[in-house]
């Protein structure tokens, strides 16, 4: 791996760390000594290994927060309407829908008819889906204003069933269509999804068989690990699967290139300014997005492996309705012409400015690389590495001042980016970690919230032509995912599309 010089400099002994190219030696050392003298173990026919970085917070839909807790809950439960690549709600678990004809002024119906095959042993009653949506809105918690429009529902007969709800069609089923809407039946043991949780050892594994006892495969061990090396050598190994690959492993000599498994446009990178300092305006945050150079960053640390966003988007989003251009092209010169003409300056340049991040290796060495750059833009910076509950924590409370953060969109298309993202009613922890509110940007989300139709060309144009005027992020990449792929899931092209 490729490591800058840059890297060296830490803002202070207690934030030094240790190369990674070291540290990946050592570890790389210590698991051959602990592998080397074990043999491949017999595999048994229809039963996967997969790995996961860390525990699920919870395997109930409407409390999961993490990726984590996502991912096992695509296996055990069933959605409603899932969202295709145009970001519009198609039936899953629904056969049909219809709005109802309902006169009730301060709620509209809405008449569910769900699957009801006589092949399916599972089948999902009206009243599993109506008690699920009822825990949806009425436990406490981050989900329960987001779910507010939901106002119960009756049972029509045994697979089918109204829901009452406030305000427009396209955003109720968006939002049933989320992985926190996805229906819960009782308990894992009892999930009504492909799979059921059979065991789960805390901080070491999740076990999951199927609910069909024909089903090509039979059972998913997820393994819980931290460290991307010890799956990597479970890998070499032949006793795992599936492994999500981080980019500074890539060419590992142990990793084989055509077993890697690229996709595209999950997610985006960016900085969030603080939108509550008077000193960042417009013209401070055009500054710092000309100072970054993206490009650099993706080809010397992200070795390739990611896109220049546009805007919010990444361009596999972009690409379905503009033109894949990038908002902000490194141009040093305009930066320092923009920063010089905001109206802190220029007293912003003796002002210590702190820079957060996540405390792992890959985010530290992004963030560093950015920091140099806005350090050559003449700005004091101070890093603050953290860990990532109290990042998150701190951020929803309008702490820092420029933070280095993720968005994975949980649905396909613009809109898993627009509202969740800048919307002036979902500050800190409902999505909106920069503070960031523009009237005319909040005019276009209440007509978006509110109306039936899916096509949203025209509110999507014009979101994107404010956001990329106002800057309030500094707008960065889009990471390729890359997955290890063993032999059982490579050859199997319907292994495939169900796991990739």
């Amino acid at each position: 791996m490729f490591y800058p010089s840059f890297l060296d400099a830490a803002p202070s002994l207690s934030q030094a760390k240790t190369k990674p190219t070291l540290t990946f030696s050592v570890a790389f050392l210590l698991l051959s000594l602990l592998f080397c003298h074990c043999g491949k173990a017999e595999r048994i026919p229809g039963k996967l290994v997969f790995s996961l970085p860390s525990d699920p917070i919870s395997l109930e839909p409407f409390r999961s927060t993490d990726l984590s807790s996502r991912i096992i809950l695509k296996y055990i439960s069933p959605k409603l309407f899932e969202m295709n690549e145009e970001g519009v709600p198609v039936p899953s678990l629904v056969r049909s829908y219809k709005l109802s004809e309902r006169r009730d002024p301060k709620a509209r119906g809405l008449v569910l008819e769900l699957k009801n095959s006589e092949v399916d042993q599972r089948k999902i009653s009206a009243g599993i889906v109506l008690a699920s949506l009822e825990k949806l809105r009425n436990t406490p918690g981050p989900r329960r204003s987001t779910y507010s429009f939901l106002k119960g529902g009756r049972i029509l007969s045994d697979f089918s069933l109204e829901i009452y709800f406030e305000g427009g069609l396209r955003e109720a089923l968006e939002k049933l269509s989320l992985p926190q809407a996805w229906i819960d039946c009782g308990s894992p043991e009892k999930a009504c999804g492909d799979f059921k949780v059979f065991e789960w050892k805390r901080n070491n594994y999740i076990r999951l068989v199927a609910s069909d006892p024909n089903a090509s495969v039979s059972e998913i061990l997820f393994r819980i690990l931290p460290q991307a090396s010890t799956g990597l050598y479970l890998y070499r190994k032949d006793e795992l699967d599936l492994m999500k690959l981080p980019i500074f492993l890539a060419r590992n000599s142990m990793v084989q290139e055509d077993h890697i498994s690229v996709r595209k446009g999950g997610g985006v990178q960016y900085v969030a300014i603080n939108a509550k300092d008077k000193c960042f305006d417009k013209n401070f945050r055009k500054a710092l997005n000309y100072s970054v150079d993206k490009r650099r960053i993706i080809k010397v640390l992200l070795e390739g492996k990611a896109e220049v966003s546009v805007g919010p988007f990444p361009q596999t989003v972009a690409n379905a309705w503009t033109k894949p251009e990038e908002s902000y092209p490194h141009n040093p010169s305009l930066a320092k012409k923009y920063l010089s003409q905001s109206s802190c300056y220029p007293k912003i340049l003796e002002r210590e400015l702190e820079f957060r991040m996540r405390g792992d290796e890959e985010n530290q060495a992004n963030g560093a690389a950015i920091v140099q750059d806005l350090k050559e833009l003449g700005l004091k910076i101070k890093i603050l590495p953290m860990e990532k509950a109290i990042l998150y924590k701190e951020n929803g409370e309008g702490k820092g001042d420029l933070t280095l953060l993720f968005w994975f969109a949980d649905i396909p298309g613009p809109w898993g980016f627009l509202d969740p993202l800048f919307a002036g009613d979902r500050f800190g922890n409902g999505g909106n970690r920069a503070f960031f509110s523009d009237p005319s940007l909040q005019k276009i989300f209440e007509d978006v919230r509110s109306t039936d139709r899916s096509d949203l060309r025209p509110q999507t144009e014009k979101t994107l032509s404010i956001l990329s005027e106002e800057a309030p992020w500094i707008f960065l990449w889009s990471p390729f995912e890359l997955y290890l792929v063993g032999d059982r899931v490579e050859g199997n092209s319907t292994l495939r599309s169900n796991f990739l």
